[in-house]
């Protein structure tokens, strides 16, 4: 997973993302993935519904924060 991440990282500094949303979105796709806790091939649809709704209901949070996971999942699948 760790060359996974390294490559996410890389193509947001490509993107010219700022470093705040770099930060941001490293630290959501960790929270994805220390959630999931499974083998990165494992990772679906359900388990990410899972993570977002845990997040809404478990941890408050709001919704630019949940906006922010969505955003760091999405674009970490995208890229692979």
């Amino acid at each position: 997973m760790t060359d996974q991440f390294i490559d996410f990282q890389k193509s947001m500094s490509i993107r010219n993302f700022s470093l705040r949303t770099q930060k941001l979105y490293s630290f959501q796709l960790k929270r994805f993935l220390n959630y999931c806790r499974l083998n990165f091939k494992e990772i679906n649809s359900f388990s990410f519904k899972d993570f977002i709704y845990s997040l809404q209901t478990e941890n408050k949070l709001s919704t630019a924060t949940l906006k922010q996971s969505i955003g760091a999942v999405k674009f970490f699948f995208a890229i692979h």
